[in-house]
């Protein structure tokens, strides 16, 4: 299925909750508020410069410029694939607006959001396996991790779960994100089945959740390098390392609100990204280059490498639990250096 018009009270759901202190102009029925990819300068809290406009199907902000429909908006905003958009709205698992209410600030009608999917089963714990010791999901679940080395990775998460029964996450591993504070504040679930990874996208976020980093709840305080992934599981191999959970080709918008507030708190920390392999992979190449314009490091791939997608890919190829900082550090560019080695790639 090929979306272009969304539900509108599906663009008003993700305006409201992506947008800053949103605003209903009931006599012209356009919809005003802080634009979360400028913050509008120093006048963020103050004016509300970003318009949805219902009746022409268009957001735009008036302080950076941008023009685009609702669709493009909510990818670049909440980072999320069209086919992550699409699965939402044909579930019909999001919040609607009550436009009826009066306030200036938050109008969303919440729900009660699990933190993690329905009836979820800790695979790290012996006695709820020892139950679900003959179901068939539970043991693919299991040689999924254990192929995948998943279990044994020197910056897993505490637990990986899995549920039978949640309407969107069905037999698939859900990767918990907690915070420093060690709460469960996000999750991605990713499937492992043959047939589902041909019908839905690889990875699904939890519905109605703001992206947070995942793995932060690892990362030292004292470190000198912070590693950022694209996806979570690659970054079960590398100390001090974090994922964003995504990152749209032509997003000027890479963290979340949320993230960027927690990147600021380790403000000494240098940031190095870490995508998939460039020589193999159009996106990451894309995705790299874009970074380098912006002035990131970023590792780069050695050519000799070349026969792997990913971190992950190497980790079970040469049965790594960790891969060291030095490997990394010395495939590191930046500037000048940094378009050399990518303009080698391409």
């Amino acid at each position: 299925m090929i979306m272009t018009d969304l539900p509108e009270e599906y663009i008003l759901q993700k305006f409201y909750e992506h947008a800053g202190y949103p605003k209903h102009k009931k006599i012209t029925n356009v919809h005003e508020a802080g634009c979360p990819m400028c913050h509008e300068g120093h006048s963020w809290g103050r004016k509300r410069r970003l318009y949805y406009i219902p009746k022409e199907n268009k957001i735009c902000c008036h302080n950076c410029g941008w023009y685009g429909s609702p669709i493009k908006w909510i990818q670049e905003v909440a980072r999320m694939s069209r086919e992550e958009i699409e699965y939402e709205i044909q579930t019909g698992e999001y919040r609607y607006i009550d436009l009826s209410v009066d306030k200036s600030t938050e109008v969303v009608k919440t729900v009660n959001i699990e933190r993690l999917p329905k009836d979820s089963i800790n695979m790290s714990d012996t006695q709820q396996l020892l139950f679900y010791k003959n179901n068939q999901m539970v043991k693919t679940c299991l040689d999924t991790i254990a192929r995948r080395r998943l279990d044994t990775a020197v910056n897993r998460p505490q637990s990986l779960y899995m549920s039978l029964s949640d309407l969107v996450h069905k037999n698939r591993l859900c990767i918990p994100f907690i915070d420093s504070s060690n709460n469960i504040v996000h999750y991605q679930t990713r499937g492992i089945l043959s047939k589902d990874l041909k019908e839905r996208p690889k990875y699904l976020s939890k519905i109605n959740s703001q992206k947070t980093l995942f793995n932060f709840n690892n990362v030292s305080a004292h470190g000198d390098n912070l590693y950022i992934f694209e996806g979570p599981i690659d970054s079960f191999f590398v100390r001090d390392s974090v994922a964003v959970a995504g990152i749209q080709e032509n997003s000027a918008n890479v963290f979340t609100n949320l993230q960027q507030k927690m990147l600021n708190s380790r403000p000494l920390m240098n940031r190095i990204w870490v995508l998939d392999n460039q020589w193999n992979d159009q996106a990451s190449r894309i995705k790299t280059g874009r970074l380098i314009d912006e002035g990131a490091h970023v590792f780069i791939w050695p050519k000799r490498l070349c026969q792997f997608k990913d971190f992950n890919d190497m980790a079970i190829k040469y049965a790594l639990d960790e891969i060291q900082h030095k490997f990394i550090n010395q495939n590191v560019f930046h500037g000048l250096s940094a378009k050399l080695a990518y303009n080698a790639i391409k």
